[in-house]
């Protein structure tokens, strides 16, 4: 019998700017946990990258280029400059 080793995740809507993008999209929480909050997870030291879904990126250099959608994208956490999640625990 296999086992579903899936976390319960509430996804929050953000922008998140790095130097070169600003990609929109789901952060994925884990409710009743340390990582409850946006700003939890960016200073977890265990955290590298995060994943981003239904994501749409576009780059912050290059005016006038058509903005990318993904299902995921995944962020390294040391890029990132701001986060402005939408709504937030």
């Amino acid at each position: 019998m296999a086992s579903d080793a899936r976390v319960k995740t509430q996804p929050v809507r953000a922008k998140i700017l790095t130097d070169e993008y600003e990609i929109e999209g789901n952060v994925h929480l884990k409710p009743g946990t340390y990582q409850g909050r946006v700003s939890d997870i960016l200073n977890a030291p265990e955290v590298e990258f995060i994943p981003v879904t239904q994501a749409t990126c576009t780059s912050r250099n290059s005016r006038g280029s058509a903005p990318v959608k993904t299902d995921c994208t995944i962020v390294q956490v040391k890029t990132i400059r701001m986060v402005f999640p939408f709504e937030d625990s």
